[in-house]
């Protein structure tokens, strides 16, 4: 009795279920890219942060009655403090050198001192500067279309700060709401995407030590880097003989906490103060040295500290950090360690768990087929059975 072929009207019916469905699923995926893309960065710098203090987490949490909540609560606050005190400090110092350096300008804005200005200090102090601007025709400006420059040039970078400070403190904002639910709600997500997860539990461990390993050794950088820097400035303003080496060395350490900026915000204004006393030789010398030695510190420490905590190769440490502050901007000093991060873990799975059982499924196979393993020297040459004897004994076998 000849029964119907029932699974091609079997295929079309889960075909009609499962089509729509997958269609679903990607039109949802599409839209929550839509909506959540500009957050990703964000996200996952919080994300990194989070996995870095879950233990810590853990335990003032145990400590607090199993009180989650009320330790994730701490945690960011402590973290919105290590995060604003640099900020407020460095800013409390520009502000005091911007006033300063307004009280010294406000004299010279007189018109009979904007005049000597140009016909006196300027030859007196910069010779060969005033020269080649006579030779270019170039002329001092009148006194009010300078200001009225100078101001134009204020008002638009001021606007460039106020919007640069408003967006930071937007992303500072989320981050901290981000860093709050993942610290307290992290297990719970965890348990759901397990659900889902390729990874066995061996390797999704593998994973996360070695990526909050990383995390750990970033942050390390930051704090211990800029100390560096400020140390080696120190020896340098002094040797320039800058004055006040200590309050700009400070400073140094406070500008290099600024991603990408960084210590150029510091020293290019102690080169800046030579060359407008008119020493152009220490002006050139302390431009040199803030470039090839304080900012040269930052390049060479960081992927060493990633290579000690993380076992990150330098040269791979030092290609994630630079390619994650060009494709992503500040946040990319942790998202781009956190990449590498993820191809490295991806990389060991292949080759010690992907590989290994492709190896031991041909070991497998090999065995049954009474053949020796790869590597096992063969003493004499491997008995076969003729294919009539191994059918006689599978007759022999079925009959039974």
């Amino acid at each position: 009795m000849r029964y119907p072929d029932l699974m091609p009207d079997r295929l079309r019916t889960n075909w009609r279920v499962t089509g729509p469905l997958l269609g679903f699923l990607v039109v949802t995926l599409v839209l929550a890219c839509v909506v959540f893309r500009y957050f990703l960065l964000t996200f996952t710098v919080a994300a990194s942060v989070a996995l870095m203090l879950s233990s810590v987490q853990g335990a003032l949490s145990r400590r607090l009655g199993n009180r989650g909540g009320l330790a994730a609560a701490l945690l960011v606050l402590a973290a919105t403090f290590v995060i604003l005190i640099p900020v407020l400090l460095y800013g409390a110092l520009i502000f005091q050198q911007a006033v300063a350096f307004l009280d010294w300008l406000r004299p010279h804005l007189e018109p009979q001192e904007w005049d000597r200005f140009w016909r006196e200090v300027v030859p007196q102090r910069q010779p060969k500067l005033a020269n080649w601007l006579k030779q270019m025709g170039w002329e001092a400006p009148p006194l009010t279309q300078g200001i009225a420059r100078a101001s134009e040039m204020a008002n638009h970078y001021v606007q460039v700060v106020l919007t640069g400070v408003a967006t930071v403190a937007l992303d500072l904002v989320i981050f901290l709401m981000m860093l709050f639910f993942l610290l307290r709600d992290g297990e719970e997500l965890r348990q759901s995407l397990r659900g889902i997860s390729p990874f066995t539990r061996g390797q999704e461990t593998e994973l996360l030590e070695h990526l909050g390993n990383t995390v750990k050794a970033v942050l390390q950088a930051m704090i211990i880097v800029p100390l560096i820097q400020g140390v080696v400035a120190f020896f340098g303003f002094w040797a320039f003989g800058l004055p006040s080496p200590l309050l700009w060395a400070v400073m140094v350490v406070f500008a290099a906490l600024i991603p990408i900026l960084g210590s150029p915000l510091a020293w290019i204004p102690a080169a800046l103060y030579f060359l407008v006393n008119g020493d152009l030789g220490r002006a050139l010398g302390m431009a040199a040295y803030g470039t090839f030695v304080i900012s040269m510190i930052d390049n060479i420490v960081k992927p060493i500290i990633l290579k000690g905590s993380a076992q990150i190769h330098t040269m791979l440490g030092f290609l994630s950090i630079m390619g994650g502050l060009i494709a992503f901007g500040p946040k990319g000093l942790i998202v781009g360690p956190v990449v590498l991060s993820l191809v490295l873990s991806a990389y060991r799975i292949y080759r010690y768990d992907i590989l290994r059982w492709r190896e031991e499924e041909g070991m497998g196979a090999t065995i049954m087929a009474g053949l020796p393993p790869p590597g096992v020297p063969v003493a004499g040459p491997v008995a076969t059975a003729e294919p009539a004897t191994i059918a006689r004994a599978d007759t022999t076998v079925a009959s039974r």
